[in-house]
């Protein structure tokens, strides 16, 4: 849980589970490219006609990949660091990917309601997190 550092003099937490910081970028472009997949089939899947056609459907595509891969860029390392912080002696891997899905789950929400969205983006911000955690769970230094 913690350990004393005799170059500062002071008591630090340790950390039982880590990433590098390349993983945790990984891990972040991973969860953007998960859940926009699983929101551009969502719509693609759920409208009736209300598509754009040919290239536009394309271009709607690639720039909806952007937008939510950027926000997972942005605001991921930094909500994965605070969270990996309060779970950094918890070495159960299903109780990180749970939180992991809870936290996409959460900040999903949040965003998506910015843009009248929370009930389509929350579900896939959340399998996205979960599902990118559990993919880079191999690259944990333990």
């Amino acid at each position: 849980m913690a350990q004393w550092d005799p170059d500062s003099g002071k008591v630090r937490p340790t950390w039982e589970v880590s990433f590098s910081p390349w993983w945790v970028f990984v891990g972040c472009a991973l969860a953007g490219v998960i859940c926009a997949v699983i929101v551009f089939v969502t719509v693609l899947g759920g409208s009736a006609g209300d598509l754009p056609s040919g290239g536009r459907l394309v271009e709607s595509g690639i720039a909806l990949l952007g937008l939510i891969v950027a926000v997972f860029i942005l605001v991921g390392p930094l909500l994965a660091w605070g969270l990996g912080f309060m779970l950094r002696s918890t070495t159960n891997d299903n109780v990180h990917i749970l939180a992991f899905a809870v936290l996409g789950l959460a900040v999903g929400f949040m965003l998506g309601n910015l843009v009248g969205a929370g009930a389509l983006i929350a579900p896939a911000a959340g399998v996205g997190a979960g599902a990118a955690r559990w993919a880079i769970s191999s690259r944990a230094r333990l």
